[in-house]
């Protein structure tokens, strides 16, 4: 018998503060998720008391949210976290391990990041009426210390997040070239990685390409210049092999991917690499890629009559309510290392030229609805929804359903990024789908 399996998602849930008490807009939202049976969404907080020590990096901002903040994330219905992204390391192994007590506690599945490659790597599997579902979680945007390391027989491994990394291979001209030459000749920028190379920590360069500041360019011989990137093999090679496991034992492999990587300079467009990876994903056997990251909504590709969403933007994004910030903050924004966060946010935001809060696109997103029968996608719906972007502060940055107006404005902006990969789509009773 061929069973339909049911999918609901949201994107990055940044949450810092709890929901308003009496705040109905979670019920609408909660039933269009409560038709997939499998609820996902990527948290992206840690979750603690406060007390566990900040690393030296973050993901941009430090962040940690209350147990309690977990349970009102819940109310929407979601039965699957991703916690691998850039903040899954903010606060360290004990954040780490923080928040996968409080998953474990909820009983909510996760996958994304553990004690070891083995664990962060591994999928979560979900049981449904069609039977078990596998999640993976992985992401590319993160420092090196924070991806999981693998264990042998002579060491354990290490605490992470899973990791897909990626190269970045820029082509210029010989007159480029040879600017860059004389620009290093001058600085020395490639002093110290030249010595390296001599004394064999760095590998040779290959045959026509030079280095520049750690980036590489390939010398063109055509007159062409660009860029260009590629999915670490050894990563990708990993996630194919799971997804591969795991559809011996489950009807469905379904693949969460944290990316704020982008092609040009906007947050519309999915990098090279992670268009590559996708692909890898479905060529493999997943039934979906659900992508997260930049804090806007990215186009929808279906490849091989499988949904990918290179980025779903933000389903709760409240940045400005951290409550806690270490010293490497302020430090970083001139402030008193005992300054306090809101007085800290509020100094990044006076020096954006470009902030987040100002950018309508950031208060958009979808929620897509799909199902899935032997392996491929047989229908798709999208819930348009908004974060209250002209609300009062206590109303901003949670989900609300959108308004016609709002929802033709998401269908067009979809539309207009989905081009790339040949879908268009429309606003019809409620709901954003594939155009006829």
């Amino acid at each position: 018998m061929n069973r339909t399996i049911r999918v609901s998602a949201a994107g990055d849930i940044l949450i810092m503060k709890r929901l308003l008490p009496g705040y109905q807009d979670v019920l609408p939202i909660r039933e269009f998720l409560m038709q997939g049976e499998v609820r996902m969404a990527n948290l992206e907080t840690t979750i603690s008391d406060g007390s566990c020590y900040a690393s030296a990096y973050s993901g941009g901002t430090w962040l940690t949210a209350d147990a309690k903040c977990l349970e009102d994330t819940l109310r929407y219905g979601f039965n699957f976290l991703g916690i691998s992204n850039n903040h899954t390391m903010d606060y360290s192994y004990e954040g780490l391990a923080s928040t996968i007590c409080e998953l474990k506690k909820k009983d909510v599945a996760y996958a994304g990041a553990g004690k070891n490659l083995y664990e962060a790597s591994r999928p979560a599997i979900l049981d449904t009426t069609a039977g078990q579902i596998a999640v993976i979680d992985i992401c590319s945007t993160f420092e090196n210390a924070a991806r999981a390391g693998s264990q042998t027989e002579r060491q354990p491994g290490r605490p992470g997040l899973n990791p897909l990394r990626f190269s970045e291979k820029y082509t210029i001209t010989e007159k480029h070239a040879q600017d860059l030459a004389e620009i290093a000749e001058v600085t020395g920028i490639n002093g110290l990685r030249d010595l390296h190379r001599q004394e064999g920590f760095i590998a040779p360069l290959p045959e026509g390409v030079m280095e520049f500041g750690g980036k590489m360019f390939e010398i063109s011989k055509d007159g062409t210049e660009g860029r260009i990137s590629s999915p670490n093999p050894i990563d990708v090679k990993r996630t194919v092999d799971a997804i591969r496991e795991a559809k011996m034992t489950c009807e469905a492999v379904l693949v969460m991917v944290h990316s704020h990587e982008i092609r040009k300079d906007n947050d519309e467009e999915a990098d090279y690499f992670l268009e590559e990876f996708a692909h890898a994903c479905i060529d493999a056997g997943a039934s979906a890629v659900i992508g997260g990251g930049t804090h806007q909504l990215k186009g929808i590709e279906l490849y091989h009559d499988c949904p990918i969403f290179y980025c779903l933007g933000n389903f709760i994004f409240e940045n400005q309510y951290v409550r806690l910030l270490p010293a490497d903050y302020m430090e970083k924004y001139g402030l008193n290392i005992h300054t306090a966060a809101s007085i800290g946010i509020a100094r990044r935001q006076e020096q954006s030229s470009h902030s987040h809060y100002e950018i309508p696109e950031v208060y958009r997103s979808v929620l897509p609805y799909f199902e899935i029968c032997q392996g491929k996608c047989t229908h798709l719906e999208l819930l348009p929804v908004e974060l209250g972007m002209d609300r009062e502060n206590a109303e901003k940055n949670i989900p609300y359903v959108a308004d016609e107006k709002t929802a033709e404005k998401i269908a067009e902006y979809l539309t207009r990024v989905s081009r790339r990969y040949g879908t268009e789509w429309e606003y019809k009773e409620g709901r954003i789908v594939l155009h006829a």
